[in-house]
This record gives C-alpha cells, structure tokens and sequence, in this order.
C-alpha cells in the first residue's frame, strides 16, 4: 500500500516530461538567471521523489531505478533553454548553451545505458533473458553512436554555425553536406536502437513478471512507432515530417526509459 508521498512523488515523476516539454515549447528560451535555479530545484524534487518512491524496495529495483529516471534531472533544463535555435545566427548566439545542451544528453544517454545493462543483470536468470541479451547489445552498439552524434550537433555544428554566420564569413565548403548526410545515417541507426532495445526490454520485464503485458505492449507500441517514423525521409509533408522531427529529438528518445523506470521502481518490490 503506497503512502500519500509516494503517490504524490509517482504523480510529479510522470508530470516532468510534460512540464518540460510544454514550458520548452511554448515559453521558449528565457534567461539562465531565470532557468538555472527552477532546475536545481527541479532536479532536488526528483531526487526527493525518486527516494520517497524506493523506499522499502530492494537495492536492485533502486539500482536499476535510479540511473533510468535520473537521466530526465538533467534534461529538465530544456524547460528553460527551449528547443534548439532555428537558425546558425541564433545557435552561434547561443553557442554556449548549445554545447551545455548535448554535453547533457550524452550524460543523460549514459545513465539510461547503465540503468538498462543493470537490468540485463537482473534478468539474465528469468525467462525474459534472451531478450534483455538482445537489448544489451543494442544499447551497447546505440551509446557510442548517440555520444558520436551528440558531439557532432554539440561542438562540430555549433563551430560551423560561428565560423560561417558571421558577416563577411566564406562559403561553406562542399564537404560538410557530406558529412551532414553521414550523421543523418548515424542518428537515424542509433535512435532506432534505443527505441528497439527499449521495447526488447519492456518485453523481457513482461516475461518476468515484473512489467504487466498491458504496459509492455504499450511501450513496445509507441517504441516501435517512434522507430519508424524516425527512419522516414525528412521532406514528406506535414503532419509526417513533424512527427519524423518529434521522433528523434534526444530527450523524446530518451523517453520511454525513462516511464519504464518510473513504473518499474513504482510496481516492483
């Protein structure tokens, strides 16, 4: 039987990624004197829900718990930063923040990572371990790639729009097109194994008994969904280029680990 904070913090655990994505969306970006302290106090109030919410459960369910909703407490600043710049002078503008923004979604990625290959452990004894092998894999092979495709967006980009927004700067040379096409391929290999591995392990928690085939069909659905759409070219006309767009945004793919780890530290004694 939970306690009220407990339902309380599992309620504040579920609403984040909506408060973040509607106040990033809709407020934009605001001034750092203004963002930085509701995201340290943000990130204290996941930290309180998250130990509220494991209390009396075992050091295992916490271990695998924690890394995977954690990876949201730095994401959470998005609230203030607001979706990337739309154009190379308001990135280079804001080149900082740029770098700051994907130097937190590899931390992020990373913890999503830890937390999955600590579920593998848990698994590898159950029925469900075949799956959370495949899983395993797939995040082992995703992490590099995303940190790769991470580092391009956060610094390579971010150097590229500075150099060639400025007045007076040259052209930009051929090459860089090339390079733009290859890390299309690279995002679109790593975000469809984050969401594959992903559903590979909601299955393997069904498996076990440790994720109800509700929720694991759930998961698998919208993380097969997402996959898709991410592979889709980007000039089909709307709704599906938005919804391409939508579905490779790092802390959208960084998502469903999240709510399986919400649930998972919830559900699970």
């Amino acid at each position: 039987m939970k306690t009220f904070t407990q339902k309380l913090s599992y309620i504040f655990l579920l609403a984040v990624p909506v408060m973040v994505t509607l106040m990033a969306f809709v407020f934009g970006h605001q001034s750092h004197w203004v963002y930085l302290p509701g995201w340290f106090l943000n990130m204290l109030l996941m930290f309180l829900a998250v130990k509220a919410l494991g209390d009396a459960k075992s050091e295992t369910v916490r271990g695998i718990a924690w890394p995977l909703i954690m990876s949201w407490a730095p994401i959470s600043v998005f609230a203030g930063m607001g979706p990337p710049p739309e154009t190379a002078e308001g990135w280079a503008a804001l080149a900082w923040e740029q770098q700051l923004r994907y130097c937190i979604l590899i931390v992020s990625g990373t913890f999503t990572t830890i937390g999955f290959l600590r579920m593998y452990d848990m698994l590898r004894s159950g029925p469900g371990v075949r799956f959370a092998k495949v899983g395993k894999t797939m995040f082992v092979i995703a992490l590099p790639l995303f940190i790769t495709n991470m580092i391009y967006w956060g610094f390579f980009l971010t150097n590229v729009f500075v150099k060639y927004s400025q007045p007076g700067a040259p052209s930009k040379p051929d090459w860089l097109q090339t390079v733009s096409t290859a890390f299309t391929a690279v995002r679109m290999v790593e975000v469809t194994l984050i969401y594959l591995g992903t559903a590979v392990f909601a299955y393997a928690l069904s498996r076990s008994g440790h994720l109800s085939r509700l929720a694991s069909s759930v998961y698998i659905f919208f993380c097969c969904l997402c996959a898709l759409l991410n592979l889709l070219p980007a000039n089909l006309p709307a709704p599906l280029s938005i919804a391409n767009y939508v579905s490779y945004i790092p802390a959208i793919t960084l998502l469903m680990p999240y709510l399986i780890g919400v649930n998972f530290l919830s559900k699970v004694e």
